[in-house]
């Protein structure tokens, strides 16, 4: 018996809104709370560990509470043996394993039903394993955008530091040298000496309006507009914009997989991975999905509508429905688009980096010849 084969039955907490993959939502701020790999004490990381060792530890012949005990004094942050300690204290006074955890917090909904049918059945052990994989893979997930973004940032920043720092304090010396002298400099050196003049001018005010630009978004970041606007940029920005869609639309096909092979009605299923999944996109195709598929269409004829979901995945899912054999059909999409991400990464990975080491060489080069040039030609009519 697996855990896919094993319909989840409303729990006793499930009046509160909580996603399955996400957080127990406190206003609108689940999605940007779950989407932090390190934030909250019980973020992705710590519970695929979490799951993993509590499987083994059950497996290995102890008892639940004498595993969590074992749990909480290997626990390093303090934040987690709290809770792990809350767990064992309501699980020592007679609760439940999954009403133990309904009580703490950081634990979804699904992890919750999860739980309470492992104790019904008798096959905690295995619903403990299935978590952990199910975390793993959102952390996967996580991984391919962390692998995509961090190697070009890192040289983008690194070359907006050393042209900072060439027109702030190189580009004045070379400036006073040539005041000294009355001929006419070229059109490339003037408009480096502009560029400097420029920054030296206004540098505060571009830092300032940087800073008051991160803030605006930061403090409307949960704005639908702002939600809009930030995905329109994401998936239009060259090279990235199409591994970030493949990366959300595996996250998509892997969560409506891993809840229609639960048992959850599909109605129900694309209303939690709308609230699993914060890319606007997603959430608002959804959203008018849920109201087409009451009226009577078919769920590949009411993702049709929406450009994000690609014509080759709403035909498979029309063949999935059609077969009876959706679940299935949704784990196939999810692994295909989950390796035509991994390639892609890889080839981008190992293009980008000769292509921005060049272009930072361009960058520095190019200051560096505008400065000299006019020495060249003084040396040349010497």
């Amino acid at each position: 018996i697996s855990l896919m084969s094993i319909r989840i039955q409303p729990h006793k907490n499930e009046h509160k809104n909580i996603s399955p993959e996400g957080e127990k939502e406190k206003g609108n701020g689940i999605l940007n709370k779950e989407i932090r790999i390190f934030g909250g004490p019980m973020n992705y990381q710590r519970k695929e560990s979490m799951y993993g060792q509590l499987a083994v530890l059950l497996s290995s012949g102890l008892d639940l509470q004498r595993a969590l005990e074992l749990l909480e004094r290997n626990s390093k942050p303090k934040s987690v043996r709290k809770i792990l300690s809350h767990i064992r204290t309501a699980l020592v006074s007679g609760h439940s394993f999954s009403e133990s955890m309904a009580e703490a917090e950081g634990f979804s909904q699904y992890e919750l039903s999860s739980i309470k049918i492992g104790e019904e059945t008798g096959k905690l052990t295995l619903v403990l394993g299935e978590l952990q994989g199910f975390y793993k893979k959102a952390l996967g997930y996580r991984k391919q955008i962390i692998q995509a973004l961090t190697y070009p940032t890192f040289v983008i920043a690194f070359a907006m530091g050393v042209v900072v720092f060439m027109l702030r304090f190189l580009v004045p010396m070379f400036e006073d040298v040539y005041k000294r002298f009355d001929g006419d400099l070229p059109a490339v050196t003037k408009g480096i000496i502009s560029a400097s003049d420029f920054l030296g001018e206004n540098g505060l005010y571009l830092l300032l309006g940087c800073l008051a630009i991160g803030i605006i978004i930061f403090l409307f970041r949960k704005r639908e507009s702002m939600k809009k606007a930030g995905a329109f940029l994401l998936l239009n920005t060259p090279i990235f914009g199409g591994i970030a869609k493949r990366i959300y639309l595996t996250r998509f096909c892997s969560s409506m997989h891993l809840l229609l092979s639960a048992g959850i009605p599909l109605l129900r299923a694309i209303s939690l991975v709308k609230e699993m999944i914060g890319f606007y996109p997603i959430s608002s195709s959804l959203a008018k999905a849920e109201q087409d598929i009451v009226k009577g269409e078919s769920l590949h004829d009411a993702l049709g509508k929406h450009n994000f979901y690609p014509d080759k995945m709403t035909a498979l899912i029309q063949v999935g429905t059609e077969s009876g054999q959706l679940p299935l059909m949704f784990d196939t999409l999810a692994k295909q688009y989950g390796e035509e991400t991994e390639q892609r990464t890889a080839i981008i990975g190992s293009l980008l980096e000769p292509v921005l080491i060049v272009f930072l060489g361009l960058v520095v080069g190019l200051i560096l010849v505008a400065m000299y040039l006019p020495m060249f030609e003084m040396s040349t009519s010497m």
